[in-house]
């Protein structure tokens, strides 16, 4: 029997066949092999969501790998829905969904055991930064969403002050107003990502797509300049650049 769930209609098999569901937004429901509900969720695009969840075996989400079958529906306020779902399964059961999991931010988000990131309420995306360094490395592989998310309610700012006590750094993440990748780059250059580089046509604080050595010929002392590269993307303009982010002598490899 399946689990009480708002969302009437069919269960289908979770398979190939579920990539050509149509592309229109809706909201879903995971259920693993004995049809209990395990996840409630939402898409602008049900046939892209369900694509890349089957082509990624859910990512390194582990607990939607238990997914046997599924339901879905059509509607264009699928985050609406998804709340009225949530809350309506939360009053039926007294818990969320077990991969949708508790959101308290008190406790979770914002725990003194790490910083959990949430794409939304409900909505774990099961990444946690431990610590200013670990999260600073995390940063580029959040979903924007996730950062949009977290930094309209002012997350980060709450849990640098209150659990790291940081009150400066919390100020200066407070004061960023951007969105979408120009968040992502306000954040690391407020957490001061050492590669950041000033794009030449805007002058905006830009990060790099990814970085390089470059080694030049040795000199009569058998030493040699490398360089560490890195190349740009600028979120503002879209201005591509290289710049040198290191120059150090080295000795050349002495072969027999």
């Amino acid at each position: 029997m399946v689990n009480n769930m708002p969302i009437s209609g069919e269960i289908y098999y979770w398979g190939e066949r579920a990539k050509h569901v149509l592309e229109d937004p809706g909201v879903y429901a995971f259920y693993d092999k004995d049809r209990k509900l395990i996840y409630i969720g939402e898409s602008e695009n049900l046939r892209k969501t369900f694509t890349q969840c089957l082509e990624t075996t859910f990512s390194q989400d582990s607990c939607k790998k238990a997914t046997v079958y599924y339901r879905r529906e059509f509607t264009p306020n699928q985050q609406q829905r998804m709340k009225e779902l949530l809350e309506e399964y939360q009053e039926k059961h007294n818990k969320l969904p077990e991969c949708n999991g508790p959101f308290e931010p008190d406790k979770d988000a914002l725990s003194e055991m790490g910083f959990h990131f949430y794409k939304n309420i409900g909505e774990p995306i099961h990444q946690i930064a431990l610590n200013i360094q670990d999260f600073k490395e995390k940063l580029p592989q959040i979903p924007v969403s996730s950062l949009e998310f977290h930094h309209a309610r002012g997350d980060f700012a709450k849990w640098i002050s209150e659990a790291l006590k940081d009150s400066q750094l919390a100020e200066k993440i407070q004061k960023i107003d951007q969105t979408g990748e120009a968040l992502r780059v306000a954040l690391l250059v407020a957490f001061g990502h050492s590669n950041q580089a000033q794009c030449p046509t805007c002058e905006v604080q830009t990060i790099p797509a990814k970085t390089w050595k470059m080694a030049g010929r040795p000199d009569r002392a058998g030493e040699r300049m490398q360089l560490t590269i890195g190349y740009y993307k600028c979120h503002n303009c879209s201005k591509t650049f290289r710049h040198v982010l290191a120059k150090e002598k080295i000795k050349a490899s002495i072969t027999a």
